[in-house]
């Protein structure tokens, strides 16, 4: 829709100077591509690798979208999950991310802006899923632990450790529904910070 011929969202100037600022060049390229090598999961033996991130324009389809959106969470069904987020120059100097760079083995690219924004790209591999119960509500668990998480801190999403934290929470209530026949798990009221 942003990219449709009604709005023009990415035609317009303030777009260009957005992505422009973000200053992300061959170095985050050659990064991406390097996560795009890792496996989904380190625990999986399917063989299957981070290659539709680039493959299918995931990462650079969600970085076009950080000048309308700060934060942005893809699920990747029982490929994990993806966030991709710009942390504002104040908010940039204070995060955890404001020493760490990019670490592909350890599924996350991080590119210095130039006015000192920062652009955080982070894989989270699938948890197991040990029965298939049901389908429907696993999205809507993941997005509503992610959100309860995020209203009680919110910046959960600026420190590497907290990042992992809030995902993986999130993604055991998803786990838990589908392995549910309710549509959301009753067990959700279960989880807890670890």
């Amino acid at each position: 829709m942003a990219r449709s011929d009604e709005y023009g969202l990415m035609d317009h100037p303030s777009w260009w100077s957005v992505v422009d600022s973000l200053n992300l060049g061959s170095a985050f390229r050659m990064d991406l591509e390097q996560l795009a090598r890792r496996p989904v999961s380190d625990h999986s033996p399917s063989g299957k690798t981070l290659s539709f991130l680039i493959d299918e324009g995931i990462a650079q389809k969600a970085v076009n979208l950080l000048p309308f959106f700060q934060h942005i969470v893809i699920k990747c069904g029982d490929q994990g999950a993806l966030v991709v987020m710009c942390i504002p120059a104040g908010e940039a100097v204070t995060c955890g991310w404001k020493f760490e760079r990019s670490h592909p083995a350890q599924r996350y690219v991080v590119a210095q802006g130039k006015s000192g924004e920062m652009v955080v790209v982070q894989h989270f591999p699938p948890l197991p899923v040990t029965s298939l119960a049901n389908v429907t509500g696993a999205g809507d668990s993941f997005v509503g632990a992610l959100l309860a998480m995020l209203a009680d801190s919110p910046t959960i999403l600026y420190h590497p450790k907290t990042i992992h934290q809030a995902i993986s929470i999130a993604q055991r209530a998803a786990v838990l529904t589908l392995q549910s026949r309710a549509a959301v798990s009753p067990l959700l009221s279960t989880l807890s910070k670890e």
